[in-house]
Parts: C-alpha cells; structure tokens; sequence
C-alpha cells in the first residue's frame, strides 16, 4: 500500500511540475530586410515615421472634398467610435485590477432594543479587509497593461483602415465620373459610325455585317454605362456609409483627370514596416499579455494574505461592563492540492501558444502584404506609362486622320473609327490610374503612414 501511495505521489508531483513549468514556443519570425518586389514610385527609408508630424498624405491631391470627408470620418465613423471604447474599457478594466492595492472599508451603525444582544441603544463599527496574492495581483496588472496597449494598437489598425476605405471610395466615385463621361461619349462616336456604315450599305458599298457588328458594341457600350451608374452609387453610399450618414449622393467639384496618380510614396525596409504596422505591434502585445496570463494562472499556487480589522463600539447603558476595541485577523494561506490549478496553467498555455502562431502568421501576412502590393503599384505604374504613350500615337494619329479628311483624302468613317478608338484607350487610361491610386493607398496603410 506504502508502494502505491508513494508512486502515485511521484506521479502528480512529475505531472504537476510539467504542468507549472510547461514548455512553449519563444522563437522570433526570421525577417529577411529586403523586399522581393520594386517600384519607381517607392522611395524606401530604414527610418521610423514620426506619427505626429507633417501632413496627411492625402493632402498631396489638394482636394478639398477628400480632406473634408477624412474629417468626417475621423468625427463621426462608427469603426473608430468603437475603436475608441474598447480603448475605454480596458483602460477602465486595467484600474479595477490596481485598485485592488487597496484595501476594502466598510462601516455600520444602528440602534437595537434587542435584548438577547445584551447591551440596548446604539451601535456602530467599521472594518477594512485585505486580501491579496500578492505574486497574482502583479502578473494580472502587468497583463492587463499589455491589453491596453494591444487595444491602442487595434484603434490605430483601425484608423488606417478607415482612412484607406475613404481614400479608395473617393478615388473609385471620380473615377466612375469620368468612365461614365468617357462611356457616353463613345457612345455618341459609336452612334456617328454606326450611321456612316448604314449609308454605306444603303448605297451598296458594304454589307450588313459592318452595322450589326456596330450595334452589337452599342449595346454592350449601354449595358457598361448603367453598371458604371450602379458603381457610383455604391461609392457614394460607401463614403456616406464611412462618415455615419444615411445613403445619398456626395457633391464633388474636383475632376479624376485633376488627380495626379505619380506621387512619391515614402516606403521603409521590412523590418522599419513590421516595427512601424499597428497590427504587428497588436499581435505583439497580445502575445505579452498571454505570456503573463501564464504567471497568474501559476501564482494561484503561491501564498495569499488576508489581514482584517473590526472596530466596534455602542452606548453604556444597563450597567453593561461593555468596552469598544478592535477585533483583528492576519491569516496566510498556503495551497497544498488544487488540480484545477494544473488545468488553468495548461489552458494559459495553449491560449499562447494560439496567440505565438497567430504572431508568425501576422508576421509573415504583412511582409508578403506589402511585398504585393509593391508589386502591384510597379504593374499599374508601368501600365499606365505604355497606355498613356500608345494614347498619345493615336491623337496624333487621329490627327493625320482629320487632316485627310479635312483635304478629302479619306473617308469621315476612317477619322471616326480613329476617335473610337482613342475613346477606348482613354477608358483604360482612367481605369489603370484609378488601379494605381488604389495601390498608392493601400501602400499608404501597409507602411502604417498616415502623416509624412
């Protein structure tokens, strides 16, 4: 029976010890401090930004509906609000957890004509009560400093979150403006070739074929106008949506051709942009906060005092032998088996463990983020160069087409087609500047700027 007992005693105290003390993973994500990807409108810095300094990078568009809408959202967006009061509460939740440094007081008083109490008339006393474990009541406060500071971390992820919807619904409803302008356009040109080529087949010179193939582009050409409709009242509602008002159109004055798509992004290395995102710094803390969350769970095997002190006092009457004083208590306490306690450590554990993997995949996520979205700016960037040069061949040539014309060497037809076409390039110019706003901006919040 001896034997037993003691095997069974060696086999929670090995069993306890791997529980106390249980292994975890501490190893940092490896960070190679080189992008894969470039782009000419990178300019790439090892420095840290100074939040609290410079403009807002939106103030390179010198857009005045744009700035006006940033405001609004910064005022009155929901997702910040929210942002905002989880700030709150931890903070709130971090000085209850401090506050238990002091110790509780309470009074009492009254009068009683009982006489089982012996002593009839008034009565009054006061207590304080302390009890704390001291080793916990550390942990848990270092712990809730980090929470806090992972919740700070969350508000400014927010923040460029927001910032980047605003930005990208503002650019996309411009955008939308001028393809619809572009589209409705094309379709008076389309309208113009469609008549030439019946002409020409009323007279005989062509078949049919040349007007079918026209009025099938014509209806197409419809068919994109009202999605490009459709796309302006998202955008619109987007940005209504992102400052807290209800659905309506947004009143704008500057023009999408009036933006410039070519200015300098200040980038950073790796290492500065993992340092300098709010994300990472917010999984970081977390896992901070984890780690400590271990140690409370540990310290519920470690001492706790609890001290208390009881005045009292009543009135003299009946020729009671009654006399005030205070009552005290110091006691300590010492656990000496809790199993729950084993399992509580465990499960701290395992929450690290989910927290330090979910640090590497943050980690990883935002270096492969960037590193495509560097690599997506370089695409629109180089797209939108070649489109720009093959538009200027065609005005030029267009040009030569109406000089023809003009002298009665070619057809009206010709010229027409020429400016068809180069109604065509004109759309896909627009749409590959707005890709590449859109990657600017998304730069913008994967480098964490918001001021420079």
């Amino acid at each position: 029976m001896k034997n037993i007992l003691s095997l069974l005693i060696a086999t929670i105290a090995v069993t306890g010890c791997s529980l106390v003390s249980p292994s975890r993973p501490t190893a940092k994500a490896v960070v190679n401090n080189d992008w894969v990807s470039t782009s000419p409108g990178l300019n790439l810095s090892t420095e840290s930004i100074n939040k609290e300094s410079g403009n807002y990078w939106w103030y390179k568009y010198q857009d005045n509906t744009l700035n006006g809408l940033m405001e609004s959202a910064f005022a009155n967006n929901n997702q910040l609000q929210i942002a905002g009061a989880n700030v709150e509460l931890a903070n709130a939740q971090l000085k209850r957890i401090e506050f238990a440094w002091i110790p509780n007081f309470s009074a009492l008083a009254g009068y009683s004509s009982f006489p089982a109490w012996g002593n009839l008339g008034y009565f009054f006393g006061a207590m304080a009560n302390y009890s704390i474990n001291v080793f916990q009541q550390i942990s848990q406060q270092k712990q809730a400093e980090y929470i806090v500071d992972t919740i700070m971390y969350a508000k400014e992820r927010v923040q460029l979150e927001v910032i980047y919807q605003v930005s990208t619904s503002y650019f996309g409803l411009l955008a939308n403006q001028e393809e619809l302008a572009l589209y409705q356009k094309l379709l008076g040109d389309m309208q113009i070739v469609l008549a030439l080529n019946e002409n020409r087949f009323t007279t005989g010179v062509s078949s049919v074929k040349d007007p079918y193939i026209n009025q099938t582009e014509i209806a197409d050409i419809k068919a994109k106008i009202e999605t490009i409709k459709h796309n302006i009242v998202l955008s619109g509602n987007a940005l209504k949506f992102l400052t807290n008002q209800n659905p309506g159109v947004i009143a704008t004055s500057n023009k999408f051709l009036n933006l410039n798509p070519n200015i300098m992004i200040p980038g950073s290395l790796p290492l500065t942009t993992l340092n300098n995102r709010p994300d990472v710094a917010e999984v970081t803390q977390r896992l901070q906060a984890a780690n400590e969350g271990i140690g409370v769970a540990q310290s519920e095997l470690l001492p706790s005092i609890n001290f208390s002190n009881f005045y009292r006092d009543a009135s003299q009457n009946y020729n009671t032998n009654y006399a005030p004083g205070d009552l005290k208590q110091l006691v300590a306490t010492v656990p000496i088996l809790n199993a729950q306690v084993f399992a509580d450590i465990a499960v701290s554990n395992a929450i690290y463990k989910q927290v330090y993997y979910n640090y590497l995949q943050t980690v990883v996520g935002a270096l492969r983020e960037v590193d495509n979205d560097i690599s997506a700016h370089n695409q629109f960037y180089q797209q939108l160069n070649q489109n720009v040069t093959a538009l200027d061949y065609i005005n030029k040539n267009c040009f030569l087409e109406k000089s023809k014309f003009d002298a009665g060497i070619s057809s009206n037809l010709d010229y027409m087609k020429c400016v068809v076409r180069e109604d065509y390039y004109k759309i896909i110019v627009t749409q590959i500047k707005l890709g590449k706003m859109l990657a600017t901006a998304k730069l913008y919040q994967d480098f964490a700027i918001i001021r420079e």
